[in-house]
């Protein structure tokens, strides 16, 4: 895909993140990266978080400068005790007339990504907004999973979110592309066990899973307000959301822009019609720009952008809660007297709120408590006693695990020096490989992996440990790097025209120059976990005591 950072157009793998680009970036100017990476904004103004999903065409920009934390803590609005809130009226009108509005207050998050340990403070504020509130509803604008260990390998992948979701009071959220990693029998029993709904109109289950997923949902309030919600979930370049491709078998997908049109009557059989989207910010933009008149609010997910300021493009308010349960959208929409519709936002800071509630305080240290990291996957059959051996490990489980021809670590990504002989539990491999850095398959000749090499050793001064490869490394009497010969398993020469497939991570992609055509495909999954699950299929880890890959010559 193509990404604009400060308009110089840099391609990146498809699935890219924002960081992703943000370290392309550096490394095309051939800038050396801070050490701390700079604010970065869209072209609407909004901030963007560094793990924002991406899409073709975006547009971004390095402030230079780091902003002051925007405390919109409910700033006058939350009392030192817990659910005491002071209401403003958005219309200012008094008396009979103001009798005759209606209101619909809605609170929404966004991309959450297993943030369990944010939910106690999510729940403090729900429950005090409430009280000023009652019929506030509570919704997700997708991607509720993946991102925390805790989560994703509890024994029902996923399930603590959907429990905390359900203790905090949801209403209703939007399908997002993570929705996907528990695969599709997965998700369907987590759609079952959530005691509120999925909707998303532009996906279709094709097998015969039992998914309870709804394209649109209409939720009448205690005024009688009528609020008509659609679900719409982004799709890349391939025609299918940002997921695993064995992931989604069973499901097939329409653009999300001809489907909102195929749902515009909607607006007839509500009051307020409502897009709950996981397309991105600036596909959201898109959408309220080609539709015609009938769409009254966008919430938004997919690309943890921060909307600070009401964002209105073509008369639609667009929101957004940038992710993990940092922020919230508090929305009100008021229907005047005459029927005009008012419409208000402000983000409001989840993570410095000053309560919890109690309840859901405990499910999180019990989640937290859980046996799932100390699972044991594999049992090693000998000590580890160096990087360059855990180096190997690791790239022979992602070359098996991408079925990959070739897959190649850097020195930087491999953060244990030794692994003890005998049971390997999952924490083991998160102390390994900490980063989260997505696994990305890329064609390459063998001539690029040529330059892919020598652009790594430049940077890293130590060569890449291979899976699927012999190096050798010949350096000239200064001892400067000047040949690379690489050998297959098979002992024959890599030909140099050949095209081979090459798995690596996505930091690797990001920050090495080389010459390649192939920017790459993520396969949305992180190396660790790919690690992790090549670990379990092999129950048995081999000795790689004495094992070399890699050998330097003058």
């Amino acid at each position: 895909m193509k990404i604009s950072v400060n308009e110089i157009l840099l391609e990146l793998h498809n699935g890219a993140k924002v960081k992703d680009a943000i370290l392309k970036f550096y490394s095309y100017q051939e800038k050396r990266r801070p050490r701390h990476l700079p604010a970065v904004e869209d072209k609407f103004g909004n901030r963007v978080e560094y793990d924002g999903e991406l899409t073709d065409g975006t547009f971004l920009y390095i402030s230079g400068r780091r902003r002051g934390r925007s405390l919109l803590l409910l700033a006058g609005l939350i009392l030192p005790a817990a659910g005491f809130f002071c209401a403003c009226s958005i219309s200012g009108k008094t008396g009979n007339v103001q009798q005759e509005e209606r209101q619909a207050v809605i609170f929404a998050v966004n991309d959450i990504h297993a943030a369990i340990d944010n939910f106690p403070k999510l729940a403090y504020i729900v429950d005090s907004l409430e009280s000023v509130y009652p019929g506030m509803l509570l919704v997700s604008a997708g991607d509720n999973q993946t991102g925390n260990p805790v989560n994703d390998q509890y024994p029902e992948t996923g399930l603590p979110v959907i429990e905390l979701m359900n203790a905090t009071g949801f209403d209703l959220s939007a399908v997002g592309n993570h929705e996907f990693d528990s695969e599709p029998e997965g998700f369907s029993k987590l759609t079952h066990r959530a005691e509120f709904s999925f909707i998303c109109a532009n996906m279709s289950v094709e097998a015969p899973y039992n998914l309870k997923v709804e394209p649109f949902k209409i939720i009448t309030l205690p005024n009688g307000l009528k609020l008509a919600f659609l679900g719409l979930v982004q799709l890349n370049q391939n025609g299918i959301p940002d997921s695993h491709p064995d992931k989604i078998k069973g499901f097939s997908f329409s653009s999300p822009f001809a489907t909102a049109g195929k749902y515009l009557g909607l607006k007839d059989q509500s009051d307020i019609f409502i897009v709950l989207s996981h397309l991105g910010f600036p596909d959201d933009v898109k959408l309220a720009e080609t539709m015609p008149a009938g769409i009254d609010l966008i919430i938004g997910g997919h690309s943890h952008t921060r909307v600070e300021k009401e964002q209105v493009h073509n008369g639609i308010l667009i929101t957004q809660a940038e992710s993990k349960l940092k922020y919230g959208s508090l929305i009100r929409l008021t229907v005047n007297h005459d029927g005009v519709l008012q419409k208000t936002m402000e983000l409001i800071d989840i993570r410095n709120s000053p309560g919890e509630k109690p309840s859901v305080r405990a499910m999180v240290d019990n989640y937290n408590n859980n046996q799932a990291l100390k699972e044991v996957i594999a049992t090693a059959l000998d000590d580890f006693s160096s990087h360059e051996e855990l180096g190997y490990l690791m790239a022979d489980a992602q070359r098996h695990y991408a079925g990959a021809d070739i897959a190649l670590v850097n020195p930087g990504g491999v953060r244990m020096g030794a692994l003890a002989k005998g049971p390997v539990t999952i924490m083991d491999i998160y102390k390994l490989d900490p980063f989260g850095n997505d696994l990305i398959m890329t064609k390459l000749t063998g001539m690029e992996i040529h330059s892919l090499m020598m652009a790594a050793y430049l940077m890293d001064g130590e060569p890449l440990y291979p899976s699927g490869l012999k190096i050798t490394l010949k350096k000239d009497n200064a001892g400067n790097m000047a040949d690379i010969i690489f050998m297959t398993e098979k002992d024959s020469l890599l030909e140099r025209d050949r095209t081979y497939t090459v798995a690596m991570n996505s930091y690797m992609t990001s920050v090495y120059r080389y010459e390649h055509k192939d920017p790459g495909q993520s396969l949305f999954i992180s190396a660790a976990d790919a690690t992790i699950d090549w670990f379990r299929k092999m129950q048995i880890i081999k000795s790689y005591r004495g094992e070399k890959r890699i050998q330097i010559i003058k």
